[in-house]
């Protein structure tokens, strides 16, 4: 897959604006999506923590990284990461944990994804879990992401990944409008929004924002490859 986040996802930095009417409009992504059992989940710390805020990865006197490296070396290991094995039990316990201290942290959300993914897809994935069923669909976290920590450049983007991922076109179209509403000149929006035109099969939508990337010097190609047989079709 050629959609992807760009290594800006899981950095600590981020563009990000609170306009009433962005908040308004993020709403409009959320789809027929209902299911809010994920909102009964307790904070981990008594209350959720911004993945974003300097706060969150102060130093505390007994660890330099704070909150966040204290949640990431026990609960977000690479086994984690990489949906190998739990850290501290099953899966995806631990992806929770992290989600459940930090609702808006962008690679446990997306880790979370793809485990749900592979769940609904691999059944060898899913033999080898000791809880094959999910007690929280992933929709559930990214609409409790963005409403905690509404318009978040970042959230958005990763949840457009989601909906991608899982063949939703058209909300990843939608949500991916509002990142680059909140940062217009954010490049891996406008390259994963030209890949969504492509599934779409809107080719002049499509080009725009493949022209915006790559004059931005945007490296990968595999739009350019796309978009060239959309538009010979």
């Amino acid at each position: 897959m050629d959609f992807l986040p760009g290594k800006t996802i899981f950095s600590m930095l981020i563009v990000a604006m609170m306009l009433s009417s962005i908040v308004a409009a993020d709403a409009n992504v959320t789809g027929n999506f209902t299911d809010r059992s994920c909102f009964d989940m307790e904070w981990k710390r008594g209350k959720p923590f911004d993945y974003y805020h300097p706060a969150t990865s102060q130093a505390s006197g007994t660890y330099r990284g704070g909150l966040l490296y204290l949640v990431e070396r026990h609960h977000f290991t690479d086994d984690v990461r990489n949906l190998v094995k739990g850290s501290t039990g099953a899966m995806p316990g631990d992806i929770l944990f992290v989600l459940n201290s930090i609702p808006n942290h962008p690679a446990a959300l997306d880790a979370y994804s793809r485990y749900e993914y592979q769940l609904k897809h691999s059944e060898v994935f899913r033999s080898r879990q000791a809880r094959p069923t999910m007690a929280h669909p992933a929709d559930c976290l990214f609409l409790r992401a963005n409403e905690v920590f509404p318009s978040n450049a970042e959230t958005l983007l990763v949840w457009s990944i989601h909906q991608f991922r899982n063949k939703r076109f058209t909300a990843a179209q939608q949500i991916l409008e509002r990142v680059i509403a909140i940062a217009p000149d954010y490049i891996e929006a406008h390259y994963n929004l030209g890949l969504v035109y492509v599934e779409l099969n809107n080719a002049t939508s499509a080009r725009k924002h493949a022209d915006i990337a790559y004059e931005a010097g945007y490296p990968l190609m595999g739009l350019k490859n796309k978009l060239a047989k959309l538009e010979q079709k």
